[in-house]
């Protein structure tokens, strides 16, 4: 049996910052079941064309964070300012939806100030009750019910009123949004811009990696199980005892692997097809959203990002978890919906790459809110942690796992 103060389950971003914020001279490891560190933020370079498993962008917020993390960057990054719309029934309209109701057709328009001035008293009872009652019947049917539905792949009433946190827009006051139509006012989001490293976001993980003693790092490193109360991690390769742990797996999969049973959690998967094209285009977005009948929520475009004379997409679909996903079949399905959506021209597809992340968003409702809390009352202060946007079933951004990281990596070294 191996031996270790800290065991940290998960190579991806929030368990590399734990290490990192617990420094080189802890006694840690860092265990991580596939072959390869950085979970979902990885990149791949393929015939010219660089692609994430996903698009990740960051939005610092924080100055020390963004500090730590840009410090051992050895390639260019790009800061842009963001371009970001919507194709609503063909017509493309700036994003977000409900500040710009007025580039949509006249009896649209009409129709979702009509409903936003008849807004009256919050209903919290769930996702899709908060989004119509504080925006209204139209401007929730027209976009924000039928885009986060296809997102989330559940109908939105399975979801808490606060489900996206701070990623969601609040009310908005009717006379203000009048305002900002009459003046042309452009609205400003907190991620109004973003940077993107020329090779990659897996420059992010190479980053932090670097705070890292890679000798205390383990691949292929799979925890079967875990006893909480004696403090052992089973491995294919043997047992780990440790004082404390950081898990950053999935939570629902971090409790089958504690014994535990957790009912009703559930999540969606993301279907990614990363694209390469042959030719440019000139659509200057950097990303766009579907909420109509096209198959993908959402495509984003690398080439805008990082300057490149060919278009390089990476699209994303919502599927239910139990979904089966054909490659080819979706692929087929894509570029036609690409084609008819007036993203593709005369462009020709020469290489792309597939991938399914599972799980992608997760489902927060009032029971895995409790359920996570309830295990955190019990175990935080044994030193035993699952953080992350998986390891504690929320949404946040990279930069919030970072900073958890440090907070929980602060916890232990106070213990």
């Amino acid at each position: 049996m191996s031996k270790v103060d800290t065991l940290i389950i998960g190579g991806g971003i929030t368990g590399l910052s734990v290490a990192s914020f617990l420094g080189k001279e802890e006694d840690y490891l860092v265990a991580e079941g596939s072959n390869e560190l950085g979970g979902y933020c990885k990149t791949t370079k393929r015939n010219g064309f660089v692609w994430d498993y996903s698009g990740h962008f960051f939005h610092f917020r924080n100055k020390d964070i963004k500090e730590y993390v840009m410090e051992h960057i050895d390639t260019e990054v790009v800061e842009v300012q963001k371009i970001t719309d919507i194709d609503y029934k063909g017509t493309i309209v700036d994003f977000p939806f409900q500040y710009n109701i007025h580039q949509l057709p006249s009896k649209d328009f009409l129709d979702c100030l009509v409903d936003l001035y008849k807004v009256g008293e919050l209903d919290n009872s769930s996702f899709k009750s908060f989004v119509k009652s504080s925006l209204g019947e139209s401007i929730s049917d027209k976009f924000l019910i039928p885009y986060n539905e296809k997102l989330y792949a559940t109908d939105l009433d399975n979801l808490d009123a606060d489900a996206m946190g701070r990623f969601f827009p609040k009310p908005i006051d009717f006379g203000d949004l009048l305002e900002r139509i009459s003046s042309k006012e452009k609205f400003i989001s907190y991620n109004d811009t973003f940077i993107y490293p020329i090779d990659g976001s897996f420059e992010f993980v190479k980053s932090i990696l670097k705070r890292v003693d890679e000798n205390k790092v383990s691949l292929n490193t799979k925890i079967n199980s875990v006893d909480l109360e004696a403090k052992v991690a089973y491995t294919d390769s043997g047992e780990i005892k440790f004082n404390k742990l950081v898990n950053t797996a999935p939570f629902n999969v971090f409790m089958k692997m504690c014994g535990k049973e957790v009912n009703g959690l559930s999540s969606n998967k993301v279907a990614v097809f990363n694209l390469g094209f042959d030719k440019s285009t000139d659509i200057e977005s950097h990303w766009r959203y579907f909420p109509g009948d096209q198959v993908f929520y959402r495509i984003g475009f690398y080439n805008n990002i990082l300057g490149q004379d060919r278009m390089s997409l990476y699209v994303e679909i919502g599927a239910k978890q139990e979904e089966d996903i054909n490659e080819n079949t979706l692929l087929i399905k894509v570029l036609q919906d690409l084609k008819s959506s007036g993203i593709i021209k005369d462009q020709e597809l020469i290489e792309h790459q597939f991938i399914v992340m599972d799980p992608a968003y997760v489902h927060i409702n009032k029971n895995s809110m409790k359920a996570y809390e309830d295990w955190c009352n019990q175990y935080n202060s044994q030193g035993i942690y699952s953080i992350g946007r998986y390891g504690s079933w929320t949404y946040c951004s990279i930069e919030d796992n970072i900073i958890q990281g440090k907070e929980t990596a602060n916890s232990i070294l106070d213990l």
